[in-house]
């Protein structure tokens, strides 16, 4: 079955007409589709792998489940979006683990102490796994063009502080010399 349209020309011809591509856009060598996530979307991916795998709480389970994500996130985030994904694994280890701890110290006869004891313990416990999620994450966006995402990134940056500049220096109020 073919995902092309066929719409009739003038003339009685018909034209191919190709299908609107959402997020999944197939290679040109007619590959398998590919799948762009943006930061927003690689972030959510990142924090829900993050807090199945705290929810698991099994040994090695939610380290080696943040890993992975923060792999696959890192290949699946578009490229511009890299600058973004770098800097979010930190803090969406520790919320989705904050959110865990929470969930398992609602039942406890002291919320507060179980939450102050469980939390600062799985950190400490997890950091080599949260060190190589945020390391791997680093070297496949550097990989992946980081470097030229954040100079657009500055450039774009310079760009409107140049131009807020140039507002914000001319006077907005004109007086006319007339007596």
């Amino acid at each position: 079955m073919s995902t092309e349209t066929q719409e009739k020309k003038p003339g009685g011809r018909k034209a191919a007409r190709k299908p609107a591509v959402g997020p999944v856009s197939r290679p040109k060598g007619g590959g398998r589709p590919t799948v762009s996530l943006t930061a927003r979307g690689a972030v959510a991916v990142l924090f829900a792998g993050t807090f199945a795998g705290a929810l698991a709480d099994f040994a090695f389970v939610p380290g080696a489940v943040f890993v992975v994500v923060c792999v696959l996130a890192a290949l699946a985030t578009r490229p511009d979006d890299l600058p973004v994904l770098v800097v979010a694994p930190p803090v969406v280890y520790l919320l989705g683990t904050l959110l865990a701890e929470i969930i398992d110290a609602v039942g406890e006869r002291s919320f507060v102490q179980s939450l102050l004891v469980a939390l600062p313990l799985d950190l400490a416990t997890r950091a080599p796994w949260l060190l190589a999620g945020t390391v791997l994450t680093a070297a496949i966006a550097l990989r992946r063009g980081l470097l030229t995402a954040w100079r657009e990134l500055t450039l774009k940056a310079d760009g409107f502080r140049l131009t807020r500049e140039r507002y914000t220096e001319e006077d907005p109020v004109r007086w006319d010399e007339r007596t």
